[in-house]
């Protein structure tokens, strides 16, 4: 794992990467991120919880949430796509950082883009500030 563009990037072989249904944490300048794998899609959220600020990706669990299909039936949803809060047990979806619990939360997430065979995490361009 090597730091590239002045704590603005960080590489990581996609070897580093966490098997679906774990988290990585990982550290980019003074931002902790949590790196997360859903399907083949790799996916980093910040830190914090926008509830409360409690830390979100170090002490929450990956879980697997319902969905409500378009017929109004509700199922599981895919395996390890949210993450959920030690404190108060609000689940956010990985992939939007959205809150189930409340919409109008989000989780600040990173872009994430893949070069050969590495994954590029950015602090640049962040998909969402809380």
């Amino acid at each position: 794992m090597s730091t590239i563009g002045s704590d603005r990037e960080l590489r990581l072989a996609a070897s580093a990467l966490p098997p679906a249904g774990e988290i990585r944490m990982v550290e980019l300048g003074r931002h902790r991120i949590g790196l997360f794998r859903v399907g083949d899609e790799v996916h980093a959220l910040a830190d914090r919880c926008p509830h409360r600020g409690a830390p979100l990706c170090s002490a929450g669990d990956v879980v697997t949430g319902i969905e409500r299909r378009p017929d109004g039936r509700l199922e599981l949803g895919p395996a390890g796509a949210l993450v959920r809060c030690p404190w108060h047990k609000w689940d956010f979806d990985i992939a939007s950082g959205e809150c189930v619990v409340e919409p109008r939360l989000r989780v600040r997430r990173y872009p994430v883009r893949h070069d050969g065979d590495d994954v590029v995490v950015s602090l640049d361009g962040g998909l969402d500030r809380p």
